[in-house]
């Protein structure tokens, strides 16, 4: 049986996995032709999709991998579309996802997801395929919907 944070960490990988794909579908509709751009952020999917059968490492695993693709979505996208606000899920995820005892991995694992976000913010070129502006509000809604089931979820875990 699994403890109360890996539930919650299987269940938010869960969630990435069933959204993910539709992210494609949302910029086609309200960005039109920079949708093919948009395929790069399947790219993470399978990490996501592997980490609820892999629950030992679910917990440090959905942190570390939705950091790395929000990095990567980043530097393809750029910053005026909004991306780099899913570095707050992540950092939720760091911060929630470890018992008391385990405080440290927390620390620097929260550490490790704000050094890549300055990193990125202060040093990342404007975007390879830089996403209409108009996707800013899909990203900042996304990033604050799973922000807050997050935050619903591991409430309950602890």
């Amino acid at each position: 049986m699994r403890d109360g944070l890996t539930s919650a960490s299987v269940t938010t990988a869960w969630v990435i996995v069933g959204n993910k794909p539709l992210y494609p579908v949302y910029v086609w509709w309200l960005a039109g032709a920079d949708w093919k751009a948009s395929l790069w952020t399947l790219a993470a999917w399978p990490l996501f999709a592997a980490l609820p059968f892999f629950a030992g490492i679910a917990r440090v695993g959905l942190a570390l991998v939705g950091t790395l693709d929000t990095a990567l979505a980043t530097v393809i996208f750029g910053e005026g579309c909004g991306v780099e606000a899913f570095f707050a899920p992540c950092a939720a995820l760091a911060a929630l996802s470890f018992r008391t005892s385990e405080a440290w991995t927390a620390r620097v694992l929260t550490a490790a997801v704000f050094v890549v976000f300055a990193a990125l913010r202060y040093a990342a070129p404007a975007g390879l395929f830089p996403l209409s502006p108009t996707l800013l509000n899909l990203n900042l809604l996304s990033a604050a919907s799973l922000t807050a089931f997050i935050g619903l979820r591991f409430a309950s875990a602890r």
